[in-house]
């Protein structure tokens, strides 16, 4: 099941040169239509027609599904067409959180006999190693202050309200809500100037099936443009998309992106 991003395309792409046969359930106007080249099928379901997918899934003898790729928490607000499968699941859930809702659609293509699996097998590739740096070398100063943002990040990730945040001098200026990371990165560097740190960070008991953290060249060239001198991420819990040319683009900008 893909969401927007390029995720889903690595993925696509690492299944290809291991020559799995991937069938995609993609999103009108949300996944990019470049999948339709890297699958072996591609299946398109409008948003909220859960009731749609479960059919397609079932039809196709579907036995492995993995999930990736973005869907905007905000549209957790705006749930305009939903079917009647959605509808029900909608009202028994707690919360609407996104590993809330995710769990219930995942329980809900169990019940087919489909097994839930991590993507990790394709994607492998793009997970950093705990204490491995990407451009220039950190400052003790900048260490400290990733290592500081990284223990706020995490209870931030793990309470679900986002994962990411902006620190400057020990100071929190920004936290991620359903606004997604690159508007609150844009908030944090209006508030604090330039010189910014940005944490990244997974739940404490990540399940490596939902909604892992994800950067591209995309954010880190967004925090260049605002000012910002670190990156730090998740080690072994974080999807970095191309990392040769984050590292390359790092180096020539002086930044460093840490993996903690």
């Amino acid at each position: 099941m893909a969401g927007s991003g390029e995720l889903p395309l690595e993925f696509l792409k690492s299944a290809r040169k291991k020559n799995v046969p991937v069938i995609t359930f993609a999103i009108e106007g949300v996944t990019e239509k470049s999948v339709e080249e890297l699958s072996k099928e591609t299946v398109w379901i409008k948003p909220f027609k859960l009731g749609k997918l479960l059919k397609e899934i079932e039809k196709r003898k579907v036995e492995k599904l993995t999930t990736l790729g973005k869907i905007e928490h905000r549209t957790a607000f705006s749930l305009k067409g939903l079917d009647i499968k959605a509808i029900k699941i909608l009202s028994r859930v707690k919360n609407f959180k996104p590993e809330t809702l995710i769990k219930e659609i995942f329980n809900e293509i169990e019940k087919l006999g489909v097994e839930i699996i991590s993507p990790n097998e394709f994607l492998n590739h793009l997970l950093l190693k705990k204490g491995e740096i990407l451009g220039v070398r950190p400052s003790r100063e900048v260490l400290r202050e990733m290592e500081l943002g990284m223990k706020i990040a995490k209870e931030i990730a793990t309470l679900d309200i986002g994962q990411t945040i902006v620190i400057k001098n020990g100071t929190v200026v920004a936290v991620e809500g359903v606004e997604g990371t690159d508007e609150c990165i844009r908030r944090g560097a209006e508030l604090s100037g330039e010189g910014f740190i940005v944490c990244k960070a997974a739940r404490k008991k990540q399940d490596m099936r939902i909604d892992v953290p994800t950067i591209g060249l995309k954010t880190v060239k967004l925090i260049k443009e605002l000012g910002g001198r670190g990156i730090a991420v998740e080690g072994e819990k974080t999807y970095l998309l191309t990392p040769e040319r984050l590292d390359q683009f790092c180096k020539k900008h002086k930044i460093s992106l840490a993996s903690l």
